[in-house]
């Protein structure tokens, strides 16, 4: 689907919308190479895929209004990110870019309309967690303007320890 850099450099415009049914294996594709190329700390778990096709078709379905699943879009490419929104509770779960799209504004694109769907739910803050290795994804939340308050996740994710930080953000 994605040619790696070559996709990136060819991309010039993406859009953001909700995801389809068909949008489900991108939507895995991007997960996978986002976590090869930025999940280093989860060692040879993050080299074959963790989660089957039926896995991405069940989270499509499961993130129906009013929880959103969000896409962007190349239109040469297919879907090269997406976050989930949990509009209930507040919370902005899983956003994944694929690494070719890196630094081009698509994560803080997925973000801002993750915060308009919470926005629109009637939230003034989001929160989300991520893990505290992730270098990379704290920095962009940062700039964001979210901030760990003190609480700690931790879990397990195919038998590696996580230790996920709480960010919060007023919206």
């Amino acid at each position: 689907m994605l040619d790696g850099v070559e996709a990136a450099e060819s991309a010039s415009e993406f859009a953001v919308r909700r995801a389809f049914a068909e949008d489900a294996q991108g939507i895995g594709a991007v997960f996978d190479a986002a976590v090869r190329a930025s999940w280093t700390y989860l060692g040879d778990v993050a080299q074959p895929p963790m989660y089957s096709a039926r896995d991405w078709d069940q989270l499509v379905a499961d993130h129906a209004p009013p929880d959103a699943l969000l896409v962007a879009t190349d239109a040469g490419h297919g879907v090269i990110g997406y976050v989930a929104v949990h509009t209930e509770a507040g919370e902005i779960f899983l956003l994944f870019v694929h690494p070719a799209y890196a630094g081009r504004g698509v994560r803080r694109a997925l973000l801002d309309a993750a915060h308009d769907v919470l926005r629109a739910a009637g939230h003034t803050e989001a929160f989300l967690f991520t893990e505290e290795r992730n270098t990379r994804g704290r920095a962009v939340y940062a700039a964001a303007g979210y901030r760990p308050d003190g609480t700690v996740r931790e879990s397990e994710l195919h038998g590696v320890g996580l230790r996920e930080l709480r960010l919060v953000t007023m919206l």
